[in-house]
């Protein structure tokens, strides 16, 4: 009996792998309910697609002049889960749709968008336009370049060797950026940690606020800079020396180094405010320290 149920849950089992030439500049187009979405690059003009499904499913796949759709099809007319694995040329721009979907891609380099309810994103690459967006999943970029937008709710953000103007937002959670080169960075959160290492260029403007949580700042010896500093129910301290342009410390105050070229706004209401060099140790997030206990 075992024996038959394995047979035929094997025998409902489909496996979809197709290729399909593409021109450059085509963008991809995938959406997908529920499952995986995996893509990974080569050095072919082609787009190859890897799908687990039932047999009550069927992937379709559209090729155009200027993008590639790929659907989920089902007999019943409900969405079901599928799982994909795309290997894409490098140069290609990216748009994934879904609702319960986990996106990973590594090395992709043009425009990339994915947006899902319930998934989590990770992402290494991506040249020009990059939008990220989920409300429940961590989001994580890497090694990205171009106009930057990360947008969740309920988990954290984690930027790394990123260039290009960043903004960066969550609800519920920490935001963690590092080796990050802008001129123009916007990250707030409302319960959650933030930690920014990275440039502060000369005429530069950087804003980074959060609620309840606390802020870690890594501050390059030469920087021009003023920073506004505001913490109303925390404390304020720095590894390095430094002195206010005013005695009101305790709430809000700035601090003008060099010439004070950028802008630098830091605010917490309900957390302490931390200053530091490049390479110093900053703060861990919630779940790192969570697994440190």
């Amino acid at each position: 009996m075992v024996a038959y149920v394995l047979a035929a849950a094997l025998a409902l089992a489909v496996q979809t792998d197709q290729t399909v030439a593409v021109q450059k500049g085509t963008r991809l187009d995938i959406s997908n309910f529920a499952g995986e979405v995996v893509i990974r690059t080569w050095d072919r003009d082609a787009v190859r697609v890897e799908a687990e499904h039932s047999e009550r499913e069927t992937v379709e796949i559209r090729p155009g002049a200027q993008r590639l759709v790929i659907r989920g099809r089902s007999r019943s007319g409900n969405a079901r889960s599928l799982d994909y694995t795309l290997s894409v040329p490098r140069w290609m721009s990216i748009t994934v749709t879904g609702t319960y979907n986990d996106v990973t891609m590594e090395g992709v380099g043009g425009d990339v968008s994915v947006e899902t309810t319930r998934g989590e994103i990770d992402v290494s690459g991506g040249n020009g336009f990059i939008s990220l967006k989920s409300v429940q999943g961590d989001i994580s970029l890497r090694n990205a370049k171009g106009r930057i937008d990360i947008s969740n709710v309920n988990e954290s953000i984690q930027l790394a060797d990123v260039s290009g103007d960043v903004t960066a937002g969550t609800t519920n959670g920490d935001i963690f950026l590092d080796r990050i080169e802008s001129a123009n960075v916007d990250v707030y959160t409302v319960n959650g940690d933030i930690s920014y290492d990275g440039s502060i260029r000369d005429n530069g403007a950087y804003r980074i606020t959060t609620h309840n949580g606390t802020i870690g700042v890594a501050v390059p010896d030469k920087a021009n800079a003023t920073l506004s500093v505001r913490t109303y129910g925390g404390s304020f301290r720095s590894s390095f020396p430094v002195k206010p342009d005013d005695q009101n410390t305790r709430r809000r105050f700035t601090l003008t180094l060099g010439s004070g070229s950028a802008r630098v706004e830091i605010e917490s209401f309900n957390g302490s405010i931390a200053l530091r060099r490049p390479g110093e140790p900053g703060p861990q997030s919630r779940r790192a320290r969570g697994r440190a206990r």
